[in-house]
């Protein structure tokens, strides 16, 4: 992904999440907003059950994952980069944005969702690492299933009522926009040549897979 789309995805994202925090601290009427529904299809501890089950231990197995997919493509330092950004995000959820905002439910501060965050943040990040080394079917697929892995822990967290879904929107604005703020610094920085074997970017595209292939060839030669 090229580094300008990187940033302004990180502006859109970070703009909406100053602009959606601070709407939030001064109209606490948008946290009557709720979704009753989730409640009648299972039981408040099935879906704490499930937001346990989908958040540290899933996260551990992504990163695992996707560890050694890196090591296998050589580009291990590519995901250890970005599992850092998303690291980065879950303390900035934690321990800025928490604080700053001050929204609480049941005594908790809530906006944005930690849990949330941290799925969200991970997705996104090992997506953004392994994009290059993915053909296009491979990279659809993670792509939808780390939407719907932070779909289903967005409505896990509000049926647990332990937050509202602006709490997990919040979440989702705010990993998108530090990781895409990271990746641009990074892919601004990284060696050429570093991403693996072979780079599925390069290669899906004709004028740039054909030069490469080219300049390998003369290089040999």
């Amino acid at each position: 992904m090229r580094r300008s789309t990187l940033v302004v995805i990180a502006l859109v994202s970070l703009s909406s999440f100053a602009l959606l925090g601070s709407v939030l601290a001064n109209d606490r009427g948008l946290y009557g907003f709720d979704v009753p529904f989730l409640r009648s299809l299972l039981s408040i501890r099935a879906w704490a059950d499930i937001a346990d089950l989908i958040g540290a231990p899933a996260i551990v197995a992504v990163l695992a994952v996707a560890l050694a997919f890196g090591i296998l493509r050589r580009s291990v330092l590519r995901v250890v980069v970005y599992a850092g950004l998303a690291v980065v995000t879950f303390l900035i959820s934690e321990h800025v944005a928490k604080p700053l905002d001050h929204e609480t439910i049941a005594s908790h501060l809530s906006f944005p969702s930690g849990r949330v965050t941290a799925v969200c943040a991970t997705a996104i990040a090992m997506w953004f690492a392994l994009r290059p080394l993915l053909g296009k079917l491979a990279r659809r697929v993670t792509f939808f299933l780390g939407a719907a892995w932070v779909l289903l822990m967005s409505a896990a967290v509000v049926g647990a009522q332990w937050h509202l879904p602006f709490d997990a929107l919040g979440s989702v604005l705010l990993s998108l926009g530090v990781v895409a703020a990271g990746g641009a610094i990074y892919e601004s920085t990284e060696p050429r040549g570093a991403i693996g074997p072979v780079d599925a970017d390069a290669a899906s595209l004709p004028g740039e897979g054909n030069a490469a292939l080219t300049a390998n060839v003369r290089g040999s030669g």
